[in-house]
Order: C-alpha cells, then sequence, then structure tokens
C-alpha cells in the first residue's frame, strides 16, 4: 500500500486503517508521558505502568470524542460554510463539557492511584488534572481538524488539476481534430478526375488519402507520436494536394527525426491552413516550399512556409505547447 493511498483513499478499509495507526501512535504517546515516577526504584514497580494506563483509560474518552465531533460535525457544519464564529463558539462548548467529564474521571483516577507522595482528592486536584487533559484533548481536536482541511485542500487541487488536464486534452482533441471536409471532398474529385482521365494515378492517390485518414482516425487519440511517423503523413498530404488540385508544394526537412515525438497531425493541419489560405489567393502564390527546421531555442520544430514570391512565413509549432518536440531520453 503507498503512503499517498494510505492517506487520501476514501476506501473503508484505508480509513479504518488510518484512525487505528493514529490512535495507536497518540494513545502510545499519552501512555508514555503520563509515566510518573517520583523515584528511580519506582520504574521498576508495575503499578507505575498501571496508574499510566489508567490515566490513559480515564481521559481518552474526551479527546477521542472532541476530534471526531470537530471533524465530522462541526468541520461540514461550520468552517467548510464559512461559520468562523459558529466553530470557535461550538468549540469552546466542546471544551467545557470536556473539563466537566474529565472533572468527575479525575476523581476516579485519583481514589484508584497511590504515589510515593499522595495527591490529595479534592476539588483542586481534579479541576486541575480535568483541565489540564481536556487542553490536551482540545489540541488533539485542533490537529485532526486542520489534517482534515489539509487533505481536503489536497485533493481539491487534484481535483481542479485533474479538470485542467481533461479540458486541456478535450482542446486538444478539438486542435487534433479530423482534417478539414475541404480535403476529403478535393481529394475524391481528384481521383474522380484521373479516374476518368485514364491517368493511372487514381490507385496510389487512394492508398495515400486511405493512410492519411487512418493516421487520422487511431493516432489522433495519442498524446505523442514519432516525428517520423507525422512527416510521412505530411508527405502524403503533400502528395495528395500535388495530384491535381492545382497546388505545387515541396518539402524539405532539415533535422534529425530519431527519437523526438510529436501531437499528432501538427505539421499536417498547419500546411493545410496555410494551402487554405493560399487557394483564397492569387494563383502565383499556390507555389509553396515547406521547410522542417529545429529551433534553437527550445526543443521544438518550425515549419517555413516560402510561396512564389519569395515570401516567407515562419511558424514555430513550440507557440502550441501540443506540438512540442520531445526527445527520447
Amino acid at each position: 500500500m503507498r503512503i499517498a493511498g494510505f492517506i487520501l483513499s476514501d476506501k473503508p478499509s484505508h480509513r479504518i486503517a488510518r484512525h487505528l495507526v493514529l490512535w495507536t501512535v497518540y494513545c502510545t504517546y499519552f501512555w508514555v508521558q503520563s509515566l510518573a515516577p517520583r523515584r528511580f526504584e519506582e520504574f521498576r514497580d508495575s503499578d507505575t505502568y498501571y496508574f499510566a494506563f489508567l490515566n490513559l483509560c480515564c481521559f481518552a474518552p474526551v479527546f477521542i470524542f472532541a476530534a471526531y465531533f470537530s471533524t465530522y460535525y462541526l468541520l461540514p457544519r461550520t468552517l467548510e460554510r464559512k461559520r468562523y464564529f459558529l466553530f470557535l463558539t461550538a468549540l469552546l462548548l466542546v471544551y467545557a463539557g470536556g473539563t466537566v467529564v474529565n472533572f468527575f474521571m479525575a476523581g476516579i483516577f485519583l481514589r484508584h492511584v497511590h504515589y510515593s507522595t499522595p495527591v490529595a482528592v479534592n476539588f483542586q486536584h481534579q479541576m486541575e488534572f480535568g483541565n489540564y487533559n481536556t487542553r490536551w484533548g482540545m489540541i488533539v481536536a485542533t490537529a485532526v481538524v486542520g489534517i482534515k482541511l489539509a487533505k481536503n485542500w489536497y485533493l481539491q487541487a487534484q481535483e481542479n488539476l485533474e479538470m485542467l488536464k481533461k479540458k486541456n486534452r478535450t482542446e486538444m482533441q478539438l486542435q487534433k481534430a479530423c482534417l478539414r471536409p475541404a480535403l476529403l471532398f478535393r481529394s475524391l474529385d481528384s481521383i474522380y478526375k484521373n479516374i476518368q482521365d485514364g491517368s493511372g494515378l487514381e490507385l496510389a492517390m487512394i492508398l495515400r488519402l486511405s493512410e492519411l485518414l487512418s493516421y487520422s482516425l487511431y493516432e489522433n487519440s495519442k498524446e505523442l507520436v514519432p516525428l517520423e511517423r507525422e512527416l510521412e503523413q505530411l508527405r502524403n498530404f503533400i502528395a495528395i494536394e500535388q495530384a491535381g488540385n492545382g497546388v505545387d508544394v515541396q518539402i524539405r526537412t532539415g533535422i534529425d527525426t530519431a527519437g523526438k515525438y510529436i501531437a499528432p497531425l501538427a505539421t499536417i493541419k498547419s500546411l493545410e491552413e496555410a494551402i487554405a489560405s493560399s487557394h483564397c489567393g492569387e494563383q502565383g502564390a499556390r507555389l509553396m516550399e515547406v521547410l522542417v527546421v529545429e529551433a534553437n531555442s527550445d526543443r521544438s520544430v518550425a515549419l517555413v512556409f516560402r510561396n512564389e514570391s519569395g515570401a516567407t512565413v515562419e511558424l514555430p509549432l513550440a507557440l502550441n505547447p501540443k506540438a512540442v518536440v520531445y526527445e527520447n531520453e
């Protein structure tokens, strides 16, 4: 059982185990600090240890009750609802009630113990014993409430972090969603035209389109894919666009792709958007060269688009945290 799971788990077995460990440790400490020999010889007297155990049995009920009452009754009804004054008032009432109970328990304890220096059973001594042990109970209750608050805060922070991760994953899935429908329509139209013209390119286009769509469907759910595989599908995409769509695209890779990973479809969607923009522009802008270069400042890649007129647009994929390239360490 991992420590984090043992502390944070809400399984009944883990909760029972946590409570047993807590009270075993604290009761052992309380028993040890209750050992009160007046002379060294009393360490060898069994009554010394019996009196400490009797002290534990008399005063443990109050601090156990205070801990559970404060944690499971006061905390959800006062502190979690920001009723701080009500919490302090209730805590003082618990302290007063515990003092009364421990006053009578102190009378039982003092009547059953005998030290080398006797302690008189009177109001003063009963009040001192009762008040002292009640203060210990309130300290324990406050510590347990603090632990419970810290645990709740940590679990809430973890839940918020998990929600943020899910939100980011959802946004990433949206960004990595299927390719533009226009690509499919253009590709099918090109395949049809090639079939009509009898050029013989339709089979290769079908295979490339099938592989690209399969990549988009099955690899899209992954966080990262090998950069080499991404660039392979980028070449398939370029080949599909070149085959009869009036787009002339050349690709050059200037980096070592071994051992590097990238978010799927990151480069393909960037090029797809660039081609979609070129379709809206002048005819001369459709000639495009794509350079895949490695950025120097961080572990990322950049796509550099250069059209026929020489104009260059650089798109560093590191700006998108979901498209960062990682070394395989």
